[in-house]
Parts: structure tokens; sequence; C-alpha cells
């Protein structure tokens, strides 16, 4: 199960982190959900991925099936592909790097833009697959 915290949207010093250890995958990721015209959506900025519902809980599901699909799929490839693809999505050894990406994204200013004015909720998730 996806351990959610509730927090304010500030984007700044938000430390996401992607651990391998053996065949163990744990990460601490932002996910963020609002409304974007007539479906509810839950996004994670770091990893690119993405869930969609009619409810603000079908995208939430939908999310995590999504994130745990995208799990399984990184920890088949081998770690020299990992690290490349860890490294193309923003991470480093040492830190995160916002960017921009999709309809969604981090500003120049650290805040989320692309959601429908009082729709956005935002969660730090963990989970260890």
């Amino acid at each position: 199960m996806i351990t959610e915290k509730a927090m304010a949207l500030n984007f700044k010093d938000i430390n996401e982190t992607v651990r391998i250890k053996g065949s163990k995958l744990s990460i601490k990721i932002l996910s963020a959900t609002g409304k974007e015209g007539e479906h509810f959506v839950t996004v994670s900025p770091a990893l690119l991925v993405s869930g969609y519902g009619s409810s603000e809980e079908e995208a939430k599901e939908s999310f995590e099936e999504n994130l745990r699909l995208f799990c399984e799929d990184f920890m088949k490839l081998d770690s020299q592909q990992r690290e490349l693809e860890l490294l193309k999505m923003g991470f480093s050894k040492i830190k995160f790097h916002n960017k921009d990406f999709s309809r969604s994204y981090i500003d120049e200013n650290g805040m989320l833009q692309g959601f429908e004015p009082g729709s956005l909720k935002a969660a730090m998730l963990e989970e260890t697959f």
C-alpha cells in the first residue's frame, strides 16, 4: 500500500528519491491530483507516471496501478539501463532536478501548473516494490 501525506504546495525543497537495493525498488515521490476538464488526473512529475478517472479515487487507483507497472518494467532493466533512465528523468545520485512535462508542470517558481483552480491536491508517496 502506498503511504500518502497531505502537504502544502511548495515544490522548491522537495527531495524525491529512487533507491535500488538488490532486487528492491524504494521510491519517495510527489504526486498531485487535480481536475483536467471532465476527468481527474493523478500524476508524478518526476517519473512521468499518471492515472485518470471520472473521480479522484479512480484517478488515484489508476495511478497506483500504472506506478506498479512502471516499477515492474523498470526493475526488468539491467543496472546500466536503469541509471540511464533515471538520468533521462532528471534524477542524479545526489538530487532531483525539476523540469517541465506534459500539460501539468512545475514552473520556474516551483509551482505546479496545468490543473483547474481549486482542484489540486498533493501528497508524498513512499513505496517499496
